[in-house]
């Protein structure tokens, strides 16, 4: 009795894993489904063509379904592109960014820009979800670095945190470093690095004022969209820093077909840049750090 109570007891446990197994096996498998959706890859391909994207950027690249970017940059990377699904950078074509107009525009009109914009973007991110959803792989391409500068972040705005993932890229600023072969810190006494734009370091006319703040310490400056307000950035800067403030542009920085350095100083670069004819691709760079040797200039410090 007490054997067959024992068998009696096996054949039930039996039984009971058996019927778990195909119970959960319907969850295991929809799990499964779930984990296999897409992603979507924020990729700084670097400045110009493949020659300075990274590894992983190209990798990635490769991976992908549906690959968003602008057309130009499809042409650069068109062997990486063959047998996808090509979409223009949506970033290009519905807004154009026109930062004096803007200044026009009262607090609400302003705001109905922003959601606007906003609203645009969201769905714009609601397609790629879409896609991700099918499980697709999708890659949206910035030139140089996304984390700076970079218009992709308009669209990673209305993705959540675990459906994207950014890939570092080769930015204009170490590009045009790489150009004037210097290091932006240290050099000589430089304590900082300051990367902005125009438009954003002079939103309102009172802050002309932090360059009155920024003069007190060494600074390498690496400004972004400059050369269409060269005139008034520089007559900004004399009212702060000496005329002799060593000044560069760097024009296509990172084209191997293009790019060009014009050196100068706060007193000669707009006289040096009229005969340009290019007025957007061009990073300026303004500081110490484009002049002398870092440790012999630390030496030279110190004997002051």
């Amino acid at each position: 009795m007490h054997q067959y109570n024992s068998i009696t007891l096996w054949k039930i446990r039996v039984v009971l894993v058996l019927s778990l197994f195909f119970f959960l096996c319907p969850y295991g498998l929809a799990h499964e489904g779930h984990e296999s959706s897409g992603k979507c890859y924020v990729i700084g391909m670097g400045p110009a063509g493949p020659e300075h994207a990274s590894g992983k950027a190209l990798e990635c690249l490769q991976k992908a379904d549906i690959v968003y970017c602008k057309e130009e940059m499809a042409k650069r990377f068109a062997p990486y592109l063959e047998g996808k699904e090509w979409r223009d950078h949506p970033s290009w074509k519905k807004f154009t960014y026109n930062w004096r107009e803007r200044d026009k525009l009262s607090a609400e009109e302003k705001k109905a820009m922003v959601e606007e914009r906003i609203d645009f973007w969201d769905q714009k991110a609601a397609e790629i979800r879409k896609e991700l959803s099918e499980g697709k792989t999708v890659a949206v391409l910035d030139s140089g670095d996304p984390c700076v500068f970079a218009p992709a972040h308009r669209v990673i705005e209305g993705l959540r945190e675990d459906e994207f993932e950014i890939i570092p890229g080769f930015g204009c600023f170490q590009a045009a470093m790489a150009a004037l072969k210097k290091s932006s810190i240290p050099a000589y006494d430089t304590r900082f690095l300051m990367l902005t734009a125009p438009v954003f370091l002079f939103e309102n006319a009172e802050d002309e004022a932090i360059l009155q703040d920024l003069s007190k310490y060494p600074v390498t400056m690496g400004l972004y969209m400059a050369l269409k307000q060269a005139d008034s950035l520089v007559a900004k800067l004399k009212k702060y820093y000496s005329g002799d403030l060593p000044v560069a542009v760097v024009y296509y920085a990172g084209y191997p077909d293009k790019e060009k350095v014009v050196k100068g100083k706060l007193d000669t670069i707009l006289e040096k840049i009229k005969a340009e004819k290019e007025n957007w691709f061009g990073m300026m760079i303004i500081g110490r750090c484009l002049e002398g040797q870092p440790q012999r200039g630390m030496v030279k410090n110190m004997a002051r």
